[in-house]
């Protein structure tokens, strides 16, 4: 329904003539007139009763007062709220573990810069551990990171976790495919100590009944791609971010028969020092990773 339309009615209602309404807003007589019959024709019942020198309103004029304010109220409403986000203002320090690095981060913060640029944006990649610090200690205003963090005033909101994995050189033999204890006697590349997936990893060892073997401990995906790729070990580790050189044929999926747990992600800030712009950038994150694992598929996503 055209607002137009129902400001019109409204303000015939409140000035009780056509005409007046049409001086109010710098139109003409029959323009509000035309603004009234569209009005009625699409609400297929007359609002006025037109008489001799006499406007009276309908029953379902009536009743259309108080809807048309409410239409207008809520359009004033859905109006102001676009500004609002235009005009936040800001630095919003962003902490990050490296598989939102190298996932959805970097297009995210683009997205940000151009459509809010009173945002000013600041990135650092950490481990869980250390962003947890970072957090607590006023380093970071956001940390995007992989444990739900308890603590007064602490907000933590979960996202849709990735997957995970063995990932090993394209010419990895076949014979490693769903054999846990051959995988584990080779060298094992992973993320920091105290990561998800070099948790992840002992545990298997653990169940395999097996000493820790050789594990390489790497902060940088990055580098981890380039290790696995120079045949220096298979790499266990969040899919998603290597998703680019395993369809390429670069790196592939070494087969668990082991169901792996998911990677978690979790979004958290303080509230006590949180900004409108960092609450906004805050709930803007999670849905982008869920956005983000959406548009994923099997394997680098959960069936």
């Amino acid at each position: 329904m055209n607002t137009r339309f129902l400001e019109s009615f409204l303000l015939v209602v409140e000035l009780g003539s056509f005409r007046a309404a049409a001086e109010r807003l710098h139109v003409t007589q029959a323009a509000i007139s035309n603004r009234i019959a569209s009005l009625e024709e699409e609400l297929n019942a007359r609002v006025f009763d037109r008489g001799p020198g006499e406007l009276r309103l309908t029953p379902v004029g009536l009743r259309l007062i108080s809807y048309g304010e409410r239409m207008l109220e809520l359009q004033q409403d859905m109006l102001q709220l676009g500004k609002t986000d235009q005009n936040l203002l800001g630095s919003v320090r962003i902490g990050a573990i490296e598989s939102v690095v190298h996932t959805w981060l970097v297009d995210f913060m683009q997205h940000l810069q151009s459509s809010y640029p009173g945002i000013e944006l600041q990135l650092s990649s950490e481990s869980t551990d250390r962003l947890h610090r970072s957090l607590r200690d006023g380093d970071v205003d956001i940390a995007l990171q992989t444990d739900q963090m308890i603590g007064e005033g602490i907000v933590s909101k979960a996202c849709l976790p990735m997957t995970m994995g063995w990932v090993g050189a394209a010419n990895a033999p076949v014979e490693l495919d769903n054999n846990l204890p051959l995988i584990l006697r080779q060298p094992t590349i992973t993320l920091s100590r105290g990561s998800q997936p070099y948790l992840v990893l002992k545990d298997l060892y653990r169940r395999a009944d097996m000493p820790l073997g050789k594990v390489h401990c790497v902060s940088s995906i990055a580098a981890i791609v380039r290790l696995v790729r120079c045949g220096f070990g298979n790499a266990m580790m969040p899919l998603p971010p290597v998703r680019e050189e395993i369809e390429s044929g670069e790196l592939r999926i070494i087969a668990s028969e082991h169901p792996l747990p998911l990677q978690a992600l979790v979004v958290s800030y303080l509230e006590n020092r949180a900004s409108d712009a960092i609450r906004f950038v805050a709930e803007l994150a999670c849905q982008e990773a869920d956005r983000y694992m959406r548009s994923m598929q099997a394997p680098f996503a959960p069936i």
